[in-house]
């Protein structure tokens, strides 16, 4: 085996003037909608290593004397995150308000305590990190094929990032 690639011509892309497209399946940098986001804490507590920091409290509605709970911080430290999706699938909400598959994987910084740690702010304008060409900022709409599901038609002229319709 070993022998066969010692004969074959090396493929090397010239990064970063040239990047490789990660498969629909790749796990990327978070994605965070706080608006989609019911505060039900499962992310959380799917997490196995508990790198999904929230605190929440609850609001009481003078008018309708309705409780509501009100996320105060969601935070994910993700120089400790080994990208298993667990936080993903437990998301209960459709399209989920967290989600991996964005194809963005350069998070390089200098400083990690503070270059890898995302509060929501952060997470939501993806502050510090650079998207891959074509994927959307959670601040601009999730893209329906970067969602981490199969599309469920052929996507049509002018869905394609950069295409525009005629």
């Amino acid at each position: 085996m070993t022998g066969g690639y010692l004969l074959k011509r090396k493929e090397t892309v010239q990064y970063p003037e040239k990047r490789l497209e990660p498969s629909d399946r790749f796990r990327g940098m978070f994605g965070y909608d706080s608006e989609r986001c019911i505060d039900c804490a499962l992310c959380a507590k799917a997490c196995p290593i508990e790198i999904i920091y929230l605190a929440d409290r609850v609001e009481i509605n003078p008018e309708t004397k309705k409780k509501k709970k009100v996320i105060t911080r969601y935070d994910i430290d993700v120089k400790r995150c080994m990208f298993c999706g667990l936080c993903e699938e437990a998301c209960p909400t459709e399209p989920p308000s967290i989600w991996l598959t964005s194809k963005t994987y350069e998070g390089a910084v200098y400083e990690r305590n503070e270059g890898l740690y995302f509060d929501k702010q952060r997470l939501f304008t993806w502050q510090g990190v650079r998207a891959f060409p074509g994927v959307r900022s959670p601040a601009e709409g999730q893209d329906r094929r970067t969602d981490g599901r199969k599309p469920t038609s052929e996507p049509t002229k002018g869905d394609a990032p950069g295409e525009k319709e005629p």
